[in-house]
């Protein structure tokens, strides 16, 4: 759950997001500025530092893609997660490993941002987290 909440709110999904060809609905922009507001120097400066590595290695990612899988990310006979997966048995070591490496480092920054958080900077994400889990059950029914 903690997870969850962490991703949200710095925007970060699994290798959908990173290959960017997926997209996550975020709360309104309004629940993402009273949230932001609340973040001290420090952890606005985390978030931007990943932010930008995130987006580094996307690029990364992309510019290793063979034909065949760019193909794949353009397939409109496959949904979302049929891509995901033929996606991902088609990479590379190289590729698996930009992957894995991201994916690790996020999850220590996620730590390492969670320690930072105080009580009140808690009560917002989980409010906000769940007015977003709320809108996309509603969504979907």
């Amino acid at each position: 759950m903690n997870a969850i909440k962490i991703k949200s709110l710095i925007k970060m999904l699994p290798v959908l997001f990173l290959l960017g060809f997926s997209s996550v609905a975020i709360a309104q922009d309004n629940d993402y500025t009273v949230i932001e507001s609340s973040l001290t120097k420090e952890q606005k400066q985390l978030l931007q530092k990943e932010r930008k590595m995130m987006i580094s290695n996307r690029e990364a990612l992309k510019k290793s893609l063979t034909k065949a899988q760019l193909l794949i990310l353009r397939d409109k006979s496959l949904n979302n997660i049929e891509k995901k997966r033929k996606l991902l048995t088609s990479f590379t070591k190289n590729q698996r490993n930009l992957v894995q490496r991201q994916e690790t480092r996020l999850r220590k920054t996620r730590e390492a941002f969670r320690r930072t958080l105080t009580d009140k900077q808690r009560k917002l994400l989980r409010e906000k987290i769940e007015r977003s889990r709320r809108t996309r059950k509603r969504d979907r029914n």
